[in-house]
């Protein structure tokens, strides 16, 4: 999973271990720390595959390395890119991966992740829906010692709810850009 996200962040640029573990962390869902024992290892397994070389940081005279993708690595990032996301607790992180990594792929690569990604959260917000208005009926006829356990799970799913509409409204925005630079043939630009 994380070497889709390291080898598209290398995409833009190259980068050390250090920085690549930082990035990491902030694209994780949920935020998490990434220490040293695990980004190193992803790093020489993703080299020993050959998506990855090592090469001297230019303005750095204590032999610090950047990691440097490679052409295969740019068709593994690809490969990546469009396989299917399976739907577990990994899917919104793997999305968010995606997301990061997709900007040198062809507008029709772009649409199919975003689209994909609607179409998951469209998945989870109907249920989310369908939950809470059951929720709502039930909490009509509980008895006394369920109202409370019952209202915050009703929060709880006006939370989920408001998340996904905030996320299908943030793709809807992204789809429209994309639309728009399909239409300025296929030059994006960031508004």
């Amino acid at each position: 999973m994380y070497e889709l996200l390291i080898l598209g962040t290398l995409m833009s640029q190259d980068m050390s271990g250090y920085k690549l573990g930082q990035v990491l962390e902030s694209v994780l869902v949920p935020r998490r720390k990434i220490s040293n024992g695990v980004m190193y290892p992803i790093l020489n397994k993703l080299a020993e595959a050959g998506d990855i070389i090592f090469v001297p940081a230019k303005a750095d005279s204590r032999g610090k390395r950047l990691a440097q993708i490679t052409t295969q690595g740019r068709q593994h990032l690809h490969e990546m890119l469009v396989s299917p996301v399976a739907i577990d607790a990994k899917r919104e992180s793997l999305y968010r991966f995606k997301f990061k990594g997709m900007a040198g792929e062809p507008l029709a690569v772009q649409l199919q992740i975003l689209n994909e990604y609607k179409a998951a959260i469209l998945t989870d917000l109907e249920v989310y829906q369908r939950v809470y208005l059951h929720l709502k009926e039930k909490l009509e006829h509980a008895s006394p010692d369920r109202v409370s356990g019952l209202a915050w799970g009703i929060r709880t799913l006006e939370l989920q709810i408001a998340e996904s509409e905030t996320k299908v409204k943030w793709t809807n925005q992204q789809l429209s850009s994309l639309g728009t630079a399909e239409a300025n043939g296929g030059n994006q630009h960031n508004e």
